[in-house]
């Protein structure tokens, strides 16, 4: 699909390591042998943020395969964001500079806001805004959202964003902002898109008789319900079988009446709560 002038892909592949077990080199090297077989696989984007605190690995690792040949610049497509104690010192193109120096890039592909913190991100958008123009960065948005954050972008009189990132998934399906972001050509990404796979997801009862019925798993149900809307799902593992799960969504379509099942699963769950990473939201 094409944002911005700009192509992006249909799948993201989040790379957090906040919860990895084990020390830096065996990280480095199960990272890096989940990228490159998930390059292999298909062509994703790849999802990070400053608060991760994997800027610098990741960085490493596509420095090594372009190197080695086995990718080029222009196949990546690498998204970051910028962290609230970032947006609370206000230098918005420091803190660019820093990801870029982290991440051994000259540009980024898309670069998010983490979170419209109260007080701050108006006047960091701003900022983002006019480095935007200066071809630093292809795309920007804001991640965790919510309507009443671009309500107040149109009141400011700001460009909007090019992409919205929130939680998303078939048990939290924000119409309202899905209509909102439709209405102003911004586009929405899912992240943790299969609810994490959580038991209720996993054995509900109509996802796992569509799977039964198209001869798929329950992710990939999931999966092919976000991109068959034109939301582009962000899903986090670095096992390949599971990759490759996640990747392998191309060669079957789920009916209509299928994808409205799904939408009827809506029960506005949310597994993060905002408030968790946000003060006062």
């Amino acid at each position: 699909m094409r944002i911005s002038g700009i192509d992006f892909p249909s799948i993201m592949m989040g790379t957090s390591v906040c919860d990895y077990k084990g020390n830096r080199r065996s990280l480095l090297k199960k990272v890096e042998e989940s990228i490159l077989f998930s390059i292999k696989s298909g062509k994703l984007g790849y999802d990070t943020a400053r608060d991760y605190g994997n800027e610098s690995i990741l960085g490493k690792i596509f420095s090594s395969l372009i190197k080695k040949g086995e990718i080029s610049r222009e196949d990546l497509f690498i998204t970051t964001k910028v962290g609230n104690n970032q947006q609370r010192l206000g230098d918005i193109r420091h803190e660019l500079e820093l990801s870029l120096k982290a991440l051994r890039l000259d540009y980024l592909d898309l670069w998010l806001l983490h979170w419209p913190l109260p007080g701050h991100y108006l006047d960091n958008w701003k900022q983002m805004c006019e480095i935007y123009q200066s071809g630093m960065v292809k795309a920007i948005g804001i991640a965790n959202c919510r309507e009443r954050h671009i309500l107040e972008m149109e009141k400011a009189n700001v460009v909007l964003p090019h992409v919205i990132q929130i939680e998303y998934h078939p048990f939290r399906t924000v119409p309202r902002m899905v209509q909102m972001c439709k209405e102003r050509n911004i586009q929405l990404e899912a992240y943790s898109a299969n609810c994490l796979m959580l038991p209720f997801v996993r054995h509900n009862d109509i996802l796992t008789s569509l799977a039964k019925k198209y001869s798929r798993t329950v992710g990939q149900i999931i999966m092919r319900w976000h991109v068959q809307q034109g939301v582009i799902p962000i899903f986090s593992s670095f096992n390949k079988a599971h990759i490759a799960e996640n990747i392998n969504i191309f060669d079957f379509e789920l009916e209509e009446s299928d994808m409205q099942k799904i939408f009827n699963l809506n029960i506005d769950y949310k597994f993060h709560p905002e408030s968790l990473n946000c003060f006062s939201y």
